[in-house]
């Protein structure tokens, strides 16, 4: 099947890319802010310095385990049409 036709039958997920695209754009303006706030002589710069990557992390992995799980539940279907096709049984 054709790249285009799975994008188009929903077969293949666009958005998990798009998050990962996403994660970057977020991880430069945590580390945008956090030069600007050292820029101006701002005492908590370390603060995001720190904490911002690993929450935005976090909160990309989350969004990303939705995707993932729906992933192996289609390799899963798979393998059990792939068995069942082949007459074996458990």
């Amino acid at each position: 099947m054709s790249t285009l036709k799975r994008f188009l039958t929903f077969k293949s997920m666009l958005s998990p890319i798009l998050l990962q695209i996403l994660f970057w754009a977020a991880l430069a303006g945590t580390l945008y802010g956090t030069w600007v706030l050292y820029r101006l002589e701002n005492p908590i710069w370390a603060i995001p310095l720190i904490a911002g990557p690993i929450l935005i992390r976090v909160i990309f992995e989350r969004a990303m385990l939705a995707f993932q799980s729906f992933d192996e539940l289609v390799r899963i279907r798979r393998l059990l049409e792939d068995q069942s096709s082949n007459g074996e049984t458990s």
